[in-house]
């Protein structure tokens, strides 16, 4: 079985999906100049949206364990852990940059390998480079933060998403701007 798919979309949902494909494209865009001007406040989102999802889970695990298994001590283990991390992630916002510097790493060579791979199967097409060059940047940005780890996260982190949402961004309007007009050439 091979690893690259090819795919083949009907003319109709090429055209419903390229203008929700812009407007994602655009607003992710924004998003990662706003990443780019403010490197250390995009850190601080990144890290304070970790640990309220850490502290939502908590909640939510803690009252499925209070209804459920109140009386089991293993089962209280993981919503006191991630209320913990979320804590830690609140009050040391140093440490979790760090984490999230690995972590964003690791996303970044998975998303280098995806957007690569999802280029080459659409290679015929026109359109296919810019998914290339965003899975290149993705990779040349994962080599970037893992040499400068640890020291350099509370910028690094920021950055690179702000660079890798604008690329996104910018792949995902190209790409919605040329499958509105292989939509529009179809439906012809």
């Amino acid at each position: 079985m091979p690893i690259i798919a090819s795919f083949h979309f009907d003319p109709e949902t090429i055209k419903r999906f390229s203008r929700k494909t812009m407007i994602a494209g655009a607003i992710m865009a924004v998003i990662g100049l706003v990443g780019l001007i403010f490197p250390p406040l995009m850190s601080l989102m990144v890290v304070g949206m970790m640990a309220w999802l850490f502290l939502l889970s908590a909640v939510v695990q803690g009252y499925i364990t209070f209804h459920s298994y109140r009386r089991s001590f293993s089962a209280w283990l993981k919503p006191v852990m991630l209320l913990i991390v979320a804590l830690l992630l609140l009050f040391f916002p140093g440490g979790g940059i760090a984490a999230v510097g690995m972590m964003l790493a690791a996303y970044l060579l998975v998303d280098a390998f995806s957007s690569i791979t999802f280029a080459w199967s659409y290679r015929p097409h026109r359109g296919w480079w810019m998914m290339l060059i965003n899975g290149l940047a993705s990779l040349m940005l994962a080599v970037i933060l893992l040499a400068g780890w640890p020291f350099s996260s509370m910028v690094t982190v920021g950055l690179l998403v702000g660079i890798s949402l604008l690329f996104d961004g910018l792949a995902l309007l190209v790409f919605g701007f040329y499958a509105r007009r292989l939509g529009d050439d179809a439906a012809d």
